[in-house]
């Protein structure tokens, strides 16, 4: 870990792989290239190179000569600020990475710090605009909100960060005691697109004009345009990433916001692809290399499929086979597991979700060996130098619940069933007793969509019918997973953020949430074993993640289980709270590094979409 306090920069001499990186790829015209001689430049060209290059080696001593020429604001205003810009465009041209971004913010907040008691009291309260920022309301991711903080800080900006889950109301009361500008939402899943869209509509409805800039990884350019446009009629702004933000900022103070024209860039299919797994974290990535594997299951027909488009929304899904029998389960009920090996965990980490989704180390313009290179160079160096770190500091502490319930399907719905003597409070152990078919009755429902053409898949469609299961004279299973890494994780980073060590704040994030993933998919593959079907997984740990297993595993939220509201349900099913995961008022997990699903064990489930 670097330390960043103010007067410590001549002792971060330590091995950094970004910066030996950066050295050695980037161009004669990027500025993050040529680790050459400060020899000979001005003080005003040192500083702003410093800026850009995210070198902090002697600079205070380049501050303090500045100082002797200019005031304090001065050398922020017009020479680190300048630094900054170019930053931003370097970015916006794809010749500079998010993490290499962070550190020359982390250059110049220590400069900022260095200079700040040379300046008066009132220069020091000046900014080139406010922003309230806040994660909406029930959710509680902060990474995309605390991106944009560091951004906007750091060029000049003031920011009023309130936080995760925060109200409406909260909000405009800080836009008002702040004087602010604009107020910027971010949220992470499709529920928080919805609240966004909920608070511009009580915004309109109060009459309220306010500038209002969203952000989010469910949130699109479209929707946002061509939706969230058409009911607010105050100034309205998509934020792809930080710097979004940032320009937004700039547009407005300079007047010039409602100048732009939004139009809606046209890719094909594959690169389409290529820019949602850049982005894509988690789950979501999984769900892009299905779509890339098998298209048809982003909804419609296979290409060999030539039916005619059926009128109405078929009741079953077509073309999905009908189980002769179903696995058993080596028990029924719940299980708590506490007891998990880190390393074993990593092999099933998602790189591509890790490195291009949560580190942004994305291949951009470079070319395959190029962007090949980087990984082994510079991803991997200091993944392994984290995953060290969080086994030293027990930063991770991966726990699980997971269990098997009988059930079957009626129509859209999947029909958790319990034994009718098994008092409900103990459905969340395992069960001792064996049941028969006429012993069960319903516990739980859950109602899932159908794609309204195409196959017309539904998640109840992967399991037996009541009439099949009477037939067959047993029920179908289904199993349930809540996985997580725990707290400390959440509070580790919180800190590296406030400590302004932004760099490793976007890789230990990172890091902690894929982990969780890696556990669910790990914890999946042991449903697979128990359920006699892991013969069927793919050699390569690597073909797991585009679903090269029999099965799937689907987490709410996403496009073929979007209630979140059903979290209540499986949490009544499994008691995660027993693991310290808990539900946001908007079912959303706490801590951020959890996740949950229902397993399906059908030969042919996959993710889908529904349109």
């Amino acid at each position: 870990m670097t330390d960043t306090n103010d007067h410590s920069s001549e002792r971060n001499c330590t091995y950094d792989p970004l910066v030996e990186f950066m050295a050695h790829y980037a161009d004669a015209k990027s500025t993050k290239s040529e680790r050459s001689s400060y020899e000979g430049m001005p003080v005003e060209e040192r500083l702003k190179k410093r800026i850009i290059d995210g070198d902090k080696i002697g600079l205070d001593s380049d501050l303090a000569e500045a100082l002797k020429g200019y005031p304090a604001l001065d050398i922020i205003n017009t020479i680190l600020l300048g630094g900054m810009k170019v930053v931003g465009e370097l970015f916006g041209a794809g010749e500079m990475q998010l993490p290499f971004v962070l550190q020359s913010a982390e250059t110049m907040k220590t400069a900022v710090k260095y200079l700040e008691p040379f300046m008066e009291k009132v220069e020091g309260e000046q900014s080139k605009g406010v922003m309230v920022l806040a994660t909406v309301k029930g959710d509680v991711h902060d990474i995309g909100k605390n991106l944009v903080d560091i951004i906007l800080t750091n060029n000049g900006y003031r920011v009023v960060n309130l936080g995760i889950k925060m109200a409406l109301e909260p909000m405009l009361d800080a836009f008002v005691r702040e004087k602010a500008d604009a107020i910027g939402m971010s949220g992470l899943l499709v529920k928080s697109t919805a609240i966004m869209k909920e608070n511009l509509e009580v915004m309109q409805g109060r009459g309220l004009q306010i500038p209002v800039v969203l952000g989010g990884a469910a949130l699109t350019r479209k929707f946002v345009e061509r939706d969230l446009r058409e009911l607010y009629g105050g100034t309205l702004w998509y934020a792809q990433d930080a710097f979004d933000g940032l320009h937004f900022m700039e547009k407005l103070k300079a007047g010039t916001i409602n100048d732009v024209v939004s139009e809606f860039a046209v890719v094909d299919e594959a690169g389409e692809i290529e820019e949602e797994l850049d982005n894509a974290t988690g789950e979501e990535s999984k769900m892009v290399l299905a779509k890339r594997d098998l298209p048809w299951l982003a909804g419609g027909s296979p290409k060999s499929d030539v039916r005619s488009p059926k009128s109405g929304i078929a009741k079953e899904s077509e073309g999905i086979s009908r189980l002769s029998d179903v696995p058993t389960p080596p028990f029924w009920g719940v299980d708590v597991q506490e007891q998990f090996i880190l390393d074993s965990i990593w092999k099933y980490l998602n790189e591509v979700a890790l490195f291009r989704g949560q580190w942004q180390l994305k291949r951009g313009k470079k070319t395959v060996e190029e962007h090949t290179k980087q990984v082994e160079e510079v991803a991997r160096p200091k993944l392994h130098e984290l995953m060290l770190l969080c086994k030293q500091q027990h930063i991770l502490k991966p726990q699980a619940v997971y269990g098997y319930f009988p059930c079957w399907s009626e129509g859209d719905d999947l029909v958790v069933l319990k034994p009718k003597d098994l008092p409900n409070d103990e459905t969340y152990m395992k069960w001792t007793s064996p049941f028969s078919l006429d012993s069960l009755e319903e516990y739980k429902r859950f109602t899932f969509p159908r794609q309204p053409s195409g196959k017309h898949l539904c998640i109840s469609g992967f399991f037996l019918t009541k009439d099949e299961a009477l037939a067959l004279g047993k029920p179908d299973v289904v199993a349930f997973s809540a996985v997580t890494v725990g707290r400390k994780a959440s509070e580790y980073t919180a800190k590296l953020f406030s400590d302004n060590k932004y760099v490793e704040y976007l890789y230990l994030h990172g890091l902690s949430v894929e982990t969780a993933e890696a556990l669910a998919e790990y914890l999946h593959k042991i449903v697979r074993a128990e359920l006699g079907i892991g013969s069927s997984d793919a050699e390569d740990i690597q073909r797991l993640f585009s679903q090269g297993y029999r099965g799937s595993r689907f987490s709410f939220g996403y496009p073929a289980c979007p209630n979140l509201e059903d979290q209540t349900k499986l949490f009544n099913l499994l008691h995660p709270e027993r693991i310290d995961i808990t539900l946001s008022e908007e079912y959303h997990l706490e801590p951020e590094q959890s996740t949950t699903a229902i397993i399906c064990h059908h030969p042919e489930a996959r993710y889908f979409g529904i349109k």
